[in-house]
């Protein structure tokens, strides 16, 4: 690493963590880290830095604003010459970048220029991609638009959960960081314009996770594993309880119960929910109201043959509006080749990646995020 040239980390949530760790490890630790105050604690994902800079003796400071006096003067004092964008849902202003010289990147857990905007981990399932990446890109400009630096795709499997992704996008983003950290702060880091088919994904609010129990099994399924920790979790009404499905599976049966109704789905007292197309979802463990997590056996109040509350018209028209904007049923089903060389052109990489989104899985049912970090 050059030694005339410094970094500052941001990232406020735990899947910017693994690279950190793993730059000290390197000797190569940044010469600032922001992170976000505790007052934002309640954003899915939230990590605080604290421990980690005080086991590496690293300058942290705490912000809500990186356009704040208070982050413009830290970084004036300890030189930062790069800023380093990690996991935040706030925009970098271009009067941030341009004071620094060599401006700042940022990693964003989906294929850019695919996937611009909000939520990228939880509409990676909703969506029903089959691969996706992690984009390395220069900040400036209309957001995630920047030149790309580098991009590590992966598969995702059919019974992925938000919490598997996160994990793994983590650890992609500290392999990029530390395969291009040297050349970022030297100025000989490869970089290439976003070209090809652009999609921008909308932001997500908890309450778009009310699930919508007349749609199908296999919709049911995706949204509980789309929204699961850390997102704030899938959830329906029963008895004007609020219960999230934290986790669960479908059944090998049909049910001939009507959608929303509890069923008993084996020995002893599981249960599941009959679902829109027959189907039954088992949930393996949720919580009620603001409750800790329960296993679904021990709690009585569902008995089969009640039902869970029946969605307002207002939430049912909410769920099924129309698929993410830049989505085309032609653009369906296309894939990227996982083991895609990162540096190639990606001229001839012009569609989105993904699946259409199903019944019930428009702009309506996710988790927002205010961005990825607001949901968090």
């Amino acid at each position: 690493m050059s030694d005339r040239r410094r970094y500052c980390y941001v990232s406020g949530l735990g899947l910017g963590a693994p690279a950190l760790e793993e730059l000290c490890a390197q000797g190569r630790p940044p010469s600032l880290v922001v992170s976000y105050p505790a007052e934002l604690a309640h954003r899915s994902g939230y990590l605080d830095y604290e421990a980690v800079t005080r086991r590496h003796e690293l300058p942290h400071l705490r912000a809500a604003d990186l356009d704040s006096d208070e982050v413009g003067e830290a970084l004036a004092e300890h030189g930062v010459d790069l800023m380093v964008v990690a996991g935040w849902s706030q925009p970098v202003h271009d009067h941030v970048l341009s004071s620094l010289p060599l401006g700042g990147v940022g990693l964003h857990p989906a294929p850019l220029p695919v996937g611009r905007g909000g939520a990228p981990i939880p509409w990676t399932i909703l969506r029903g991609m089959r691969s996706s990446a992690v984009t390395l890109f220069h900040l400036g400009g209309e957001t995630g638009s920047g030149d790309i630096v580098d991009q590590a795709w992966f598969d995702v499997e059919p019974d992925a959960t938000a919490t598997g992704l996160y994990e793994r996008v983590g650890r992609l983003k500290s392999e990029l960081l530390v395969r291009h950290l040297d050349g970022l702060l030297e100025g000989s880091a490869p970089r290439r314009p976003q070209t090809g088919h652009t999609s921008v994904w909308p932001r997500r609010r908890p309450s778009d996770g009310q699930i919508d129990l007349t749609a199908s099994g296999g919709d049911v399924d995706r949204m509980v594993r789309a929204l699961a920790d850390p997102y704030p979790g899938a959830f329906a009404m029963f008895g004007g309880a609020r219960i999230t499905l934290c986790a669960g599976r479908l059944a090998g049966r049909l049910s001939e119960g009507a959608p929303g109704q509890v069923v008993a789905t084996g020995n002893g007292r599981q249960w599941g929910i009959t679902c829109g197309d027959g189907t039954v979802f088992v949930p393996e463990a949720l919580r009620v109201d603001e409750g800790v997590r329960a296993e679904p056996t021990s709690l009585a109040m569902f008995r089969p043959g009640t039902f869970f509350d029946a969605p307002s018209p207002h939430m049912l028209a909410a769920t099924r509006r129309s698929p993410v904007p830049g989505q085309t049923q032609e653009s369906a089903g296309q894939t990227v080749p996982p083991a895609r060389n990162a540096a190639e052109d990606a001229s001839d990489n012009t569609a989105d990646p993904t699946e259409a989104a199903g019944p019930g899985l428009g702009s309506g049912v996710m988790t927002g995020d205010p961005s990825p970090a607001d949901q968090r």
